[in-house]
């Protein structure tokens, strides 16, 4: 059956409108993704923009430097033991690190250089590392106090660094003087108190010499770093030549002093055997008879 003239137009009006909204509708997918790629784009050229900036900003150096959190601030020695004061910077770029003496605001350092007629100190630090760590030799304890790391940014940034130089005592036990019968042993033990770190070494002294007791037979030197530092001089039968001050000498401790006396048969009622005795009780009667006939003697002059 043929179609009237209306019914076609209708139908061709159908089709136009299907293939506008077709072409509609691949129009608006098309826009989505110039869009989508346009947003991506945008992305990329915004991170590159910013790691650039920030590739640029740590070349000029423009982080600020700061220090790192986990730097001790209390160091401790003892006089001679060198100390090294810690110091680590973090994103220094061109900036300088300075250590100051804060007692004097005395500048010991800038950068590498050294600003001390003493030789003590030095800056320890390599181009690959953080730390700018400042070395005191031999120490004593004038150089006790507090250190400060100074960076060189606006306002300047530092770090101070308090060093504690601990003096040991020794002391020798049964001190200040003994007894010893003649080819009784002796046998004297220091004690190295309040050290932060055991000595290198214990030397011992008779009358100001150094005991060499690897040159004489029946005289032992041992020492013991833990967990009390101690030292033991020990001689086997002791002489006459055998009396006077005796010394323990450790390397980061004043010394300790005793005085040992010899007897050969002399007073033995105070010697017990050879064990030790007091050197001040022994002579409190004698002391006190002298002051006695010294007394008298002055009374008898002014009658």
């Amino acid at each position: 059956m043929a179609q009237t003239w209306p019914n076609v137009i209708m139908s061709e009006r159908k089709k136009r409108i299907c293939l506008c909204m077709t072409l509609g509708t691949l129009i608006t997918v098309l826009l989505t993704n110039v869009e989508g790629v346009g947003v991506q784009q945008l992305t990329r050229t915004r991170h590159l923009h910013k790691t650039r900036s920030l590739k640029r900003t740590i070349l000029d150096g423009d982080i600020e430097p700061y220090f790192d959190s986990g730097t001790s601030t209390n160091v401790t020695t003892t006089p001679g033991k060198t100390a090294y004061l810690p110091c680590r910077v973090r994103h220094l770029g061109d900036r300088t690190v300075s250590w100051i003496r804060r007692k004097d605001l005395h500048v010991l350092t800038v950068g590498r250089f050294i600003y001390s007629s003493s030789d003590k100190f030095q800056v320890i630090h390599r181009d690959d590392r953080d730390d700018w760590m400042l070395q005191v030799k031999y120490p004593q304890r004038d150089d006790a106090g507090q250190y400060e790391c100074q960076v060189s940014t606006v306002p300047k940034k530092s770090l101070f660094i308090t060093l504690n130089v601990i003096v040991s005592k020794a002391e020798i036990l049964g001190g200040p003087t003994i007894y010893i019968n003649t080819d009784s042993a002796i046998n004297l033990t220091c004690i190295i108190q309040e050290s932060p770190v055991p000595p290198d070494y214990v030397f011992w002294y008779h009358n100001n010499q150094v005991i060499n007791y690897e040159a004489h037979k029946g005289v032992e030197v041992k020492t013991q770093m833990n967990p009390t530092a101690t030292s033991t001089l020990w001689i086997e039968k002791a002489q006459s030549s055998n009396s006077g001050n005796y010394s323990c000498f450790p390397s980061n401790a004043d010394p300790a002093e005793i005085a040992v006396h010899v007897l050969n048969g002399e007073n033995p009622a105070a010697m017990q055997h050879g064990k030790h005795t007091s050197y001040a009780k022994g002579l409190l009667p004698t002391k006190s008879l002298l002051i006695g006939i010294l007394t008298a003697l002055l009374l008898t002059q002014q009658r």
